[in-house]
């Protein structure tokens, strides 16, 4: 009638374990923190962080169709 909750949690853990084998646990826990981080956003209205465009070094922004960039050649 009244169970020990960490028990249940270390067999729904090893059951885990057993079931999706170690190589593919750091997958899972990611995929699980990216949904939950994308679900929080949402909720907050905040936008994250993989949402905005990234420069890296030695790369240019792309210039406006109509740029003078374009006309010179």
């Amino acid at each position: 009638m009244f169970r020990n909750p960490l028990t249940d949690t270390v067999v729904v853990l090893l059951i885990l374990i057993l079931f999706f084998a170690p190589k593919r646990l750091p997958g899972l826990g990611r995929g699980i923190g990216e949904g939950i981080k994308e679900f929080k956003a949402g909720i907050t209205g905040k936008p994250d962080a993989t949402d905005q465009p990234q420069l890296t070094e030695g790369t240019e922004p792309a210039q406006p169709a109509g740029s003078p960039a374009d006309r010179s050649s």
